[in-house]
């Protein structure tokens, strides 16, 4: 799909802007080329693993195409994994050769055969600036731990260039069931686990997404902020794959700093943003009483979008004359990132809201830990079927089996775990997930609703509700951040308190409710319930 992409803009198109270098898409073959063909010198062969533990930095990208050209498959590892998150993920697939960056080479020392050592600033731009950042980023990581015989990316690509100036690569044999990738679940509710995505899975989500966001059109030549991390599903497809498969020009950036992302927005005219609730928000008073009449689409995923966020955005794009729309979206890695959007004509929806299902996926839900489909009607457990599933958790059958699930249509489910329901025109409304599901005195509580009602409160940043052990029973304990941090906190305790009271039912009410200076997250950004719940057993 990435050539089918270059066919539509020409080879001399722009592919990429890192900062201000830019790379065209012959350049960008060129280097995926050399890239192939230096890990084949290196003694990569079909079917192995090999670690890519990279940011958004060009590296990422060349070495995800490279290694799926020669049909090895990219473990795709998170670049600020501790060593022992490294170490589990290198030795579940046998990895021998793997894609490093500074902050993380050292955590690789003895895992495995090859080390390729990408620089963050090899593709800075070769000028005044260029130099300047260069040094500047060179003497922030100066203490960077590194080790013994790492191949330096350079010499990867040389080598590659002089085995293609002697003969071609091999005839290309991947096949669309051939595993393409293995990406880590955020471990949210759980241990991560690897989850196999084939060549298919991702075409096929990429086409969906054109044919129902990108109204399938090319956009040639149009801009994408491509912030999403690489190794997320989310960010893989919507972020890399989608766009160099429509002609776009990805802007890539090595981490989000919402100053800087809001001026690429602005300055490069950015036709498609996609990304997590949390950057957005932080970007909104960036972008608020500026010009945006050049985005298109502007989608949001990852995390449950609150109806306050969608307004906000909604008023800021002038969508109700005709600008774009900010939409929410819903996916998992378990269907290759991706497997909901909102249509663009639907401008209210309700809390919650996830849109409806891709071209091609089948939905269904079901009475929860179970695989008897319940009416459309009913609160249920939400369920997927179709071309982007997974193949299964690696080395994992049990959990597999527990999640790939086959139901009386004899066809192999997908079980979410997320409870929802369906409003009169099929959107789905997210509830909770179902493990964070809490019983009150024999009723359903949802955390998710009682944090969205809440974060409208006006003192509070951001909330965060679990279940505590109350009595004999559990309740809800809430946790806050507040808008003002220098806020008296006993007094912001009683005004929250009395909010709870006034817009939550009695179940869903919290007993207490503690401040916070930080919200604690998980690697993927997303708030860390778990450890909030550790806190109070």
């Amino acid at each position: 799909m990435f050539e089918y992409g270059m066919s539509r803009v020409g080879k001399n198109a722009e592919a990429y802007q890192y900062f201000s270098n830019k790379v065209t898409y012959g350049q960008l073959m060129d280097d995926i080329h050399a890239c192939a063909a230096g890990l084949l010198e290196l003694g990569v062969k079909k079917g192995d693993f090999v670690t890519i533990c990279l940011p958004n930095i060009p590296q990422c990208v060349i070495a995800l195409y490279a290694v799926n050209r020669i049909g090895a498959v990219c473990n795709l590892v998170h670049p600020l994994s501790t060593k022992t998150e490294i170490e589990k993920a290198v030795n579940l697939t046998e990895s021998r050769f793997a894609f490093t960056f500074e902050l993380n080479e050292g955590h690789f020392d003895g895992l495995c055969k090859t080390l390729i050592r990408c620089k963050t600033s090899e593709y800075f731009p070769k000028n005044p600036k260029g130099f300047i950042m260069k040094t500047a980023y060179n003497f922030s990581v100066r203490k960077a731990k590194r080790t013994d015989g790492a191949v330096l990316w350079s010499s990867l690509i040389s080598s590659g260039r002089k085995s293609l100036a002697k003969k071609p690569l091999p005839k290309n044999t991947v096949k669309p069931s051939d595993t393409a990738a293995l990406m880590y679940t955020g471990g949210t509710t759980g241990d991560a686990k690897g989850v196999i995505l084939t060549n298919e899975a991702f075409n096929f989500t990429t086409s969906s997404l054109v044919l129902m966001k990108i109204e399938n059109q090319c956009h040639e030549g149009g801009a994408f902020l491509s912030i999403l991390p690489v190794f997320h599903a989310f960010g893989m497809v919507a972020s890399v794959h989608a766009p160099l498969s429509c002609g776009m020009r990805m802007v890539l950036s090595p981490r989000f700093d919402p100053k800087d992302c809001a001026n690429l927005v602005l300055k490069e005219k950015i036709e498609i943003i996609a990304g997590v609730p949390a950057m957005y928000e932080r970007m909104y008073p960036l972008l608020k009483g500026h010009d945006l009449s050049f985005v298109v689409h502007a989608v949001a995923g990852g995390d449950l979008v609150s109806s306050d966020l969608m307004k906000r955005y909604n008023e800021i794009l002038d969508s109700s004359s005709g600008g774009a729309s900010f939409l929410p979206g819903y996916g998992l890695t378990e269907a290759c990132g991706p497997v909901c959007l909102a249509s663009r004509s639907e401008t209210e929806l309700k809390e919650g809201a996830l849109g409806k299902p891709l071209t091609g996926i089948e939905m269904c839900i079901v009475e929860p830990g179970t695989t008897k489909v319940i009416a459309d009607t009913e609160e249920g457990e939400l369920c997927f079927f179709g071309r982007s599933l997974m193949g299964g958790y690696y080395k994992n059958e049990k959990a597999t089996a527990d999640v790939m699930r086959k139901h009386k249509d004899g066809k192999t489910w997908l079980h979410t775990g997320d409870i929802v329901t369906l409003d009169e025109d099929r959107n789905i409304i997210f509830k909770s997930r179902y493990k964070r599901m809490v019983k009150v005195n024999g009723y359903n509580v949802y955390p998710t609703i009682i944090e969205n009602t809440m974060e409208k409160c006006p003192l509070i940043s951001e909330a965060c509700a679990v279940a505590a052990p109350w009595k004999t029973d559990k309740k809800i304990k809430l946790y806050v951040t507040l808008k003002d941090q220098k806020a008296n906190e006993e007094k912001a305790r009683e005004e929250i308190m009395a909010y709870a009271k006034a817009n939550l039912n009695h179940w869903s009410c919290p007993f207490a409710v503690a401040v916070l200076k930080e919200m604690p997250r998980t690697k993927m950004n997303k708030k860390d319930y778990k450890v909030l719940e550790s806190s109070d057993e």
